[in-house]
């Protein structure tokens, strides 16, 4: 048990992010092998690549194999023998000059729990059971047979963060999911690095900890909602928080006690441990990619108030119309200053 203790002891306090052999795999997470599979060389495309500030344009062609792109642009013989075994020689698309591009991710998306055709029946966007509820999980109403897939793909979005609604101070726990169905068709199936705790809570403690993905929203939305002002807003973030931060030390002195051997000091007590607000200590372990609902600079200032009190990072902030007014106070946020996710359309 104490060699237990302190394995969670190190794992609360490393950094999210890929495994360490992400950049050498040799197939994605989510590929299916079959007698089927083959790798696919597609050519004479027109290749945006994203590279260089958006500006990179290849004329050439794009080598795919186990679910990863091996090459694009000049493909070489060699590299394309080599991936191709006896019985798989390599399917050969040829588009004529078409262009590729990578595909979309779609930051802020609802797909799956608000539902296209609407159905009062698969209304899982928001919960309206209190303005603060960061134990919620967007996977928890996702459904995999919704029109929006088919209608978001064929606008070239391939990813998407499955977002809960912004009816809520704090809406709950967000997903990173790839749109193309698969075999299994369930939600779970089609997430992209989940956390460990998804499906238990027994897991392998020297594992690098997946990025978590959460929801706030503030200003005009929990205020309809809720029949709130901002003030109250600010107020539920801050106990919310101050909740958490207890937790958070209570865990850390915990720990310290057990790492420096002190196990008489924590004779007959458990790791503290809280369901709800788990999610919320990761987030001041600054282990969670945080999307904050935000328009107007009073919420913005308060926002960023708030992770300098708490000490959080945000990752991006949403709609976030007046952000242009007030550039000085976003580079104030904690922890760096954040990604601003627009409309496509004027705010005003």
């Amino acid at each position: 048990r104490r060699s237990q203790i302190l394995s969670k002891c190190a794992y609360i306090r490393s950094k999210s992010g890929p495994p360490p052999n992400f950049h050498h795999r040799t197939q994605s997470d989510r590929y299916a092998d079959s007698e089927n599979t083959t790798p696919v060389l597609v050519r004479n495309e027109t290749i945006w690549t994203a590279a260089n500030d958006g500006h990179e344009v290849l004329n050439g062609d794009l080598l795919i194999h186990r679910g990863l792109i091996k090459a694009i642009g000049d493909v070489p013989l060699s590299l394309i023998r080599q991936v191709e075994s006896k019985h798989r020689k390599s399917e050969v698309v040829d588009v004529h000059g078409a262009w590729v591009t990578p595909g979309i991710v779609d930051l802020y998306s609802h797909i799956g729990v608000g539902s296209i055709p609407f159905f009062a029946g698969a209304r899982d966007t928001n919960s309206r059971k209190a303005p603060i509820l960061p134990w919620l999980r967007s996977i928890d109403g996702l459904n995999t047979h919704d029109a929006s897939y088919e209608l978001a793909i064929a606008g070239g979005v391939t990813t998407a963060q499955i977002l809960p609604g912004s009816a809520n101070d704090i809406g709950g726990q967000a997903f990173i999911m790839k749109l193309r169905p698969t075999a299994e068709r369930s939600p779970s199936s089609m997430l992209l690095e989940p956390p460990y705790t998804l499906n238990g809570s027994h897991f392998d403690h020297s594992l690098t900890p997946c990025w978590r993905h959460m929801k706030h929203a503030c200003g005009e939305n929990p205020s309809r909602v809720y029949g709130m002002t901002r003030l109250d807003s600010g107020w539920n973030f801050r106990a919310a928080y101050d909740s958490a931060r207890k937790l958070r030390d209570a865990q850390d002195d915990f720990c310290a006690k057990a790492e420096s051997n002190s196990w008489d000091d924590l004779a007959g007590n458990a790791f503290p441990e809280d369901l709800q607000w788990e999610s919320l200590v990761d987030v001041l372990r600054g282990r969670v990619r945080l999307s904050v609902h935000c328009y107007e600079a009073v919420d913005l200032d308060g926002i960023v108030r708030l992770t300098n009190e708490f000490e959080f990072p945000v990752a991006s902030f949403h709609h976030a119309g007046e952000t242009y007014l007030v550039p000085d106070v976003l580079k104030k946020t904690w922890g760096g200053t954040p990604a601003i996710a627009l409309f496509a359309s004027n705010f005003r």
